[in-house]
């Protein structure tokens, strides 16, 4: 299949996948700051100006590439707002922590924290913010908000600071400390339990 520029002229997607995925491996073996847009098109084989048809800027090209592919999901409703919070953050978690820099042949391109760095610089962040955690924090604040209608928690919370106190600990687990006790994917969502029970103040069951 194609798509169309804006000004008409069609675009390969396929061509535009092998791009994308050329520019995670490269972030992770050199990161943002020595991303190079014509040795992307060297490995993938086109032009400079197939790349800038699709991206006009190396931010635009990088938030395209971290966003590829990553589905921010529905707010879930189960009826109770730790499994609810736990459930959304680990919708979050599950889409930045996916190997996602492995080459078609089959070789990685790293540790991902190229990836997650690239996340801060200063052109790329409002792009992410724009297309991702915007929604994600309107996620956030719809379940939090329901759980206030239901009496679950109280109307005080602040549900802002809660959910960015959440986003930092995934951040922390991606980053910081990706090989954190935690042994299992139960281990990890027992930590996301607690540290939302914490924040709400409620009774641990």
């Amino acid at each position: 299949m194609t798509q169309a520029t804006s000004k008409g002229r069609p675009l390969d997607d396929e061509l535009t996948g092998r791009v994308l995925n050329e520019v995670r491996v490269a972030l992770e073996i050199n990161g943002f700051v020595n991303l190079r847009i014509e040795k992307i098109a060297g490995a993938v084989g086109c032009s400079k100006t197939a790349i800038y048809r699709r991206w006009p800027s190396k931010a635009e090209l990088v938030a395209a590439a971290v966003l590829d592919g990553i589905d921010p999901g529905d707010a879930p409703d189960t009826g109770d707002i730790v499994d609810d919070l736990v459930e959304h953050a680990w919708q979050h978690l599950t889409n930045f922590r996916r190997d996602r820099s492995v080459r078609g042949d089959g070789s990685q391109g790293g540790s991902r924290n190229g990836i997650l760095l690239s996340l801060f610089d200063v052109e790329v962040m409002p792009l992410i913010s724009e297309r991702y955690m915007k929604q994600r924090h309107a996620q956030g604040r719809e379940i939090l908000q329901r759980a206030v209608t239901r009496g679950q928690i109280s109307s005080d919370v602040d549900q802002d600071l809660t959910l960015d106190a959440i986003a930092g600990f995934t951040l922390f687990r991606l980053s910081i400390n990706p090989d954190a006790q935690a042994s299992s994917d139960a281990d990890v969502k027992d930590s996301y339990r607690r540290l939302v029970r914490s924040l709400l103040n409620l009774e641990n069951p």
